[in-house]
């Protein structure tokens, strides 16, 4: 279990040093406390609980869910619909915190003052080094995540670091991110090792492995390989994936009831790096900052009917049945409550959409006049898993010619769910992947949208001026968000998106 605990120091100091938004502006005011502080491993390991509690705040929050446009629904309301048709402007004006990346460069900060000053507790280099790698993975996550989402943006290579910034190129970002993640892999057990100062097992997959590091690089290795043309890259990503897949020590669920029931859940055997919340006081996040809560209502949510409405977002159930056409595939029937017998209800009651049941960890309000109803899910927000990685795998090994092994990969995925293998009269192999991608990790957060630019497949799959963008568009960072105007508070090298000044934001 990832304890919760001893964190009140480092929330502080991130209060005091990256409270306002032009935080690389700011001069830190921490020396006195880092004095007194890092003295043995309970300050360390209290330092890095701080660091994951900042990190579970920022990658738990609804702006983040709200960036992911590529979601496959037919219906999105106004808050989705506007930036998955890359008119993000119609919603998200210049100081909205949906294009702010202020609260990610907190979790580097924080990452930053973990791995500045673990050197003063003089730990036994085990348990030195299980920290740092924490440190070192999370940073090199959260660096790889602003790379995708905004491209260009500022190093922050150390907690003394301040002043004004400029954008740092994101191939250099990424190849920061990458010595981060070599130097983790090196540092960190694999999962099934892991343990606190109180030699207590960790089992939560919020708490970085020798896995995790390994799984992030090869999601990596093959963006670079992708987005800067480098496909040797592309065996790189290979080799991490092996690492996980053959040596992580992680297993597949049996079944895509499984997965519901139980890796949705969290921390589960087939789970490498998660967001992790469980039914404690004080430790859900609300409703409405989860996945599950913009689509699902009946019949997981309770005190719903099938005719509630679903006014976020809904996923027609003909698109559904075209994305699982074989019947026995046993998603259609786990990630979507009775798929064909209630195709057959009448569409004033069922607004002709699928009901989505892939999460299933509801909490329900228990006493008073919200007895009964939802107070939040206590699955996790899956950030990676495996089936993700063997179809990574599957798509790197199609690009460099190995189509055996693709095979061999995306059949894995399909014999889980009980879905016909691959056959060359479906066409091309790359694309049969990119749809298992679809299926199997269908809804989870920020995935679809990545993997439809790392395959240069948005003018096909995508909405609205995703659908006409020049190339000339894309290279001056059409598909990367505009930059909020906090970043320019106090900064005079700031710069914004080339594409994105074009078309309304301003700077």
């Amino acid at each position: 279990m990832f304890m919760k605990r001893n964190i009140l120091l480092l929330v502080l100091l991130a209060a005091i040093v990256f409270g306002c938004e032009d935080f690389l502006t700011e001069e830190p005011e921490i020396a006195v406390t880092n004095n007194n502080f890092w003295k043995n491993e309970k300050d360390v390991e209290s330092a890095v609980y701080g660091l994951h509690s900042v990190f579970r705040t920022v990658f738990g929050d609804v702006v983040v869910l709200y960036r992911d446009r590529g979601l496959p629904c037919d219906y999105l309301n106004a808050v989705w619909k506007y930036p998955s048709e890359n008119q993000p402007s119609y919603m998200w004006n210049a100081s909205n915190p949906a294009i702010s990346w202020a609260n990610e460069y907190k979790v580097i900060a924080q990452a930053n003052l973990v791995i500045d000053n673990i050197d003063r507790a003089n730990l036994p280099k085990e348990r030195h080094n299980y920290y740092l790698g924490q440190a070192y993975c999370i940073r090199a996550y959260t660096y790889f995540y602003i790379l995708r989402a905004w491209g260009d943006a500022p190093l922050v290579k150390e907690s003394v670091d301040v002043g004004e910034k400029a954008r740092t190129s994101w191939q250099e970002l990424a190849d920061f991110a990458i010595k981060d993640l070599k130097s983790a892999a090196e540092m960190l057990p694999k999962a099934r090792d892991l343990y606190d100062a109180n030699k207590v097992k960790v089992t939560s997959k919020q708490v970085p492995s020798r896995g995790t590091a390994h799984a992030i690089l090869a999601h990596l290795y093959a963006w670079k390989a992708a987005l800067n043309n480098e496909p040797e890259l592309n065996t790189l990503s290979i080799a991490e994936a092996d690492s996980v897949i053959k040596h992580g020590g992680y297993v597949l669920a049996k079944n895509p009831k499984e997965v519901c029931d139980v890796v949705m859940l969290g921390n589960s055997d087939e789970g490498i790096f998660e967001v992790d919340y469980q039914n404690t006081p004080g430790d859900l996040k609300t409703s409405g900052s989860f996945i599950a809560g913009a689509c699902q209502k009946w019949p997981i949510q309770p005190l719903t009917t099938p005719a509630t409405r679903r006014s976020i977002m809904r996923i027609n159930n003909t698109t559904v049945m075209e994305m699982y056409k074989d019947k026995s595939d046993e998603r259609r029937d786990e990630y979507f409550y009775k798929l064909d017998s209630m195709a057959g209800v009448a569409t004033s009651v069922t607004q002709g959409a699928a009901y989505i049941s892939k999460w299933r960890g509801v909490v329900l309000n228990v006493g008073g006049s919200s007895d009964g109803t939802l107070k939040s899910y206590e699955d996790n927000e899956i950030l990676i898993r495996l089936a993700d990685i063997i179809l990574l795998r599957a798509e790197v090994k199609a690009k460099t010619g190995d189509t055996p092994g693709a095979i061999a990969d995306l059949n894995t995925i399909r014999d889980r769910a009980g879905a016909p293998l691959y056959s060359s009269a479906e066409g091309d192999l790359q694309e049969a992947i990119a749809k298992e991608r679809d299926k199997e990790l269908f809804l989870e957060t920020g995935i679809r949208y990545y993997d439809i630019i790392r395959n240069g497949t948005f003018r096909e799959k995508l909405r609205g001026k995703y659908k006409t963008l020049t190339e000339q568009d894309v290279a001056e960072g059409a598909c990367y968000l505009p930059v909020g105007n906090g970043a320019f508070t106090n900064n005079t090298l700031m710069r914004q998106t080339i594409y994105w000044k074009r078309n309304g934001y301003a700077y």
